[in-house]
């Protein structure tokens, strides 16, 4: 999960289902406080719950003052989040800083 000293990675599944969002939840928990880098490239299955679990992670690391993006976004993630209307550099990919 950690990828340095203040950076915490995430790696999410091909299935980002409801049933991954507690653990999901869990994990994001455990990364507060650090820049986190959630690697999504093998994401094909999108859940409306596990999208709203990101999102939630994304505003509140952006209100603290952390670094919180989706690397990698695969093309199921991408097109679930257009398709909510999610803010467009909520999957914008950028390098992290420690």
């Amino acid at each position: 999960m950690s990828d340095g000293p203040g950076v915490t990675v995430l790696r999410l599944g091909p299935s980002l289902d409801a049933s991954c969002g507690e653990a999901l939840l869990a994990d994001l928990r455990k990364a507060r406080n650090t820049a986190v880098v959630i690697e999504a490239s093998e994401v094909a299955r999108v859940s409306t719950l596990a999208l709203q679990v990101l999102l939630s992670g994304w505003m509140t690391w952006r209100s603290d003052g952390h670094d919180f993006h989706i690397a990698s976004a695969s093309p199921a993630l991408a097109s679930a989040a257009a398709l909510l209307g999610l803010p467009a550099d909520f999957l914008a990919s950028r390098e992290t800083s420690a």
